[in-house]
């Protein structure tokens, strides 16, 4: 994919009359082990729907009860730079949610 809109880009610099073009996409296959502050996101997305996502509110899995997914895998892409607060935010909400209501009766919080 880097290389694709790396062409991509070096044919609109080209089409506006760019000068000089520095390509800076790297030929390697995508890792994020190298580089662990890429903030990844997504996998298991929180909605209202379990059609359109795979948690509920509360990080619990729609499928599965017993399963909750804390972290960033709840946002559906990168919503920003350094989302530690939200995540933290969330798993408070979650736990709290596990502790006063799941715990007492286990079964679909939402």
């Amino acid at each position: 994919m880097a290389q694709y809109v790396s062409d991509k880009g070096e044919a609109i610099a080209r089409a506006m009359g760019g000068k000089t073009i520095v390509r800076v996409a790297t030929k390697r296959p995508y890792t994020t082990t190298v580089y662990q502050s890429t903030h990844n996101a997504g996998g298991a997305v929180m909605g209202n729907d379990p059609k359109t996502s795979v948690v509920n509110r509360y990080l619990q899995c729609w499928d599965v009860p017993n399963v909750f997914s804390l972290g960033g895998a709840a946002f559906p892409q990168n919503i920003t730079y350094n989302y530690s607060l939200t995540i933290g935010a969330l798993t408070y909400w979650a736990l709290e949610a596990i502790k006063n209501k799941y715990l007492k009766s286990p079964g679909s919080l939402a």
